[in-house]
């Protein structure tokens, strides 16, 4: 599917001597046309608008003056869908949160909703690995402004609410292997990044970048004391794993083969296991690795609820799946936290996908990891070799 947009792209910027905002027109990254003052501006794009546009505004340190003179000029009647860069404040200091919370709280009040937000990694405050200085928030006006003005939106939202009780499925074995390479990797991006579920509380836990996780925090999924957790793939980073000690007092159980140190307390709640998981219990070279049944049998986990499974183990997760789903290890598990990895899509890996969709698990967050080393150029999009997703048990 390819769109037909017609993009206007304007840049910003302060008039010396005063500090009046103006904008100027972009084409072909080059300034054309004269600087008009931002006032000016807005109401001469909000009357080539026809209300299905798109705003996009990522403008640095002027963020919070063009979002108020959007909001200020009504340009937010003439727009479906909005971005944001919200950079409120500095990059030693953070957010200014309560500015970027009053504008929000317009914006919600406008009928704006966020469907999708991703802390910016290269905003991260050198002194403090759990805050930036910039989130990218996506947002959507609650209805299609394009059937309200032809009155067929209440019959379109009953339609779309039937729709949207469907999701992109894994199809069965006998047409995935009809599929070319390049289809078959297609259909597992696609079905990595698209949510099955809604959680109105998504929080990250521990740091921004890696070693952070995010977690559904509404009261139907969120651990519930005496929580366990499950966590597989450290490499030294217990920031996750200490959050969710201080949030919801779970016991932790942290997995790591790699690190080549012993079994040891962390402390009152933390337990480290110089072990991996696998499809069974042996050795890989020099590390132990194990089932996931075994290991909540040795445990004396086997009847316990889980209330979060981890794992981010560098491709290990497709050989331990299997298994994992075969024994019924995951009976007792409420939220998968995993991390894929891979640069193509083969039919195990796709059966092992529709599989958990099977044991009941729905995606509810994604996240693309960004670092240079994963990216890989799609068709219109940049795709990773690393995908964290996250599913709940419905």
């Amino acid at each position: 599917m390819t769109y037909k947009i017609n993009v206007h792209s304007h840049t910003p910027s302060v008039k010396i001597g005063t500090n009046e905002i103006y904008a100027s027109e972009k084409s072909n990254n080059r300034i054309v046309g004269q600087p008009t003052k931002l006032d000016e501006w807005s109401y001469a794009v909000k009357s080539k608008l026809n209300g299905q546009g798109i705003l996009i505004i990522d403008v640095g340190n002027l963020t919070e003056r063009i979002v108020e003179q959007v909001i200020k000029s009504g340009m937010l009647n003439e727009i479906q869908q909005l971005s944001i860069r919200i950079s409120y404040g500095d990059p030693k200091s953070g957010i200014k949160y309560l500015s970027a919370l009053k504008h929000l709280r317009k914006l919600f009040e406008a009928g704006f909703r966020i469907y999708w937000s991703r802390p910016e990694w290269s905003g991260i405050l050198p002194n403090n690995k759990n805050r930036t200085s910039c989130v990218y928030l996506d947002m959507v006006y609650n209805v299609c402004r394009g059937l309200l003005k032809t009155g067929l939106n209440k019959e379109y939202s009953m339609q779309q609410i039937i729709a949207d009780r469907g999701q992109l499925r894994i199809p069965e074995d006998m047409e995935i292997v009809k599929f070319p390479p390049e289809q078959r990797y297609a259909l597992y991006v696609r079905y990595l990044t698209s949510t099955q579920i809604h959680c109105k509380e998504v929080i990250r836990l521990g740091h921004m970048t890696d070693g952070g996780w995010n977690v559904c925090h509404d009261k139907l999924y969120k651990p519930a004391f005496p929580c366990l957790a499950y966590s597989f793939g450290i490499n030294w980073d217990f920031s996750f794993d200490d959050v969710l000690v201080e949030t919801y007092g779970c016991d932790v159980h942290s997995f790591d083969p790699s690190m080549k140190r012993s079994d040891f307390r962390r402390g009152d709640h933390i337990w480290f296991h110089n072990l991996g998981i696998s499809d069974k219990t042996s050795k890989k070279g020099t590390w132990n690795v194990s089932t996931l049944e075994d290991i909540l049998h040795n445990l004396n986990h086997s009847f316990r609820r889980v209330d979060i499974l981890k794992m981010d183990v560098e491709a290990m997760e497709w050989q331990s799946f299997p298994n994992i789903i075969k024994t019924g290890a995951l009976a007792n598990v409420r939220q998968m936290l995993i991390e894929f990895h891979t640069e193509s899509a083969s039919l195990e890996q796709l059966r092992t996908l529709r599989d958990i969709y099977s044991e009941g698990f729905r995606i509810f967050w994604y996240h693309r990891n960004p670092a240079a080393v994963n990216l890989r150029q799609g068709k219109f999009v940049q795709n990773t070799v690393c995908y964290e997703v996250y599913f709940v048990r419905v």
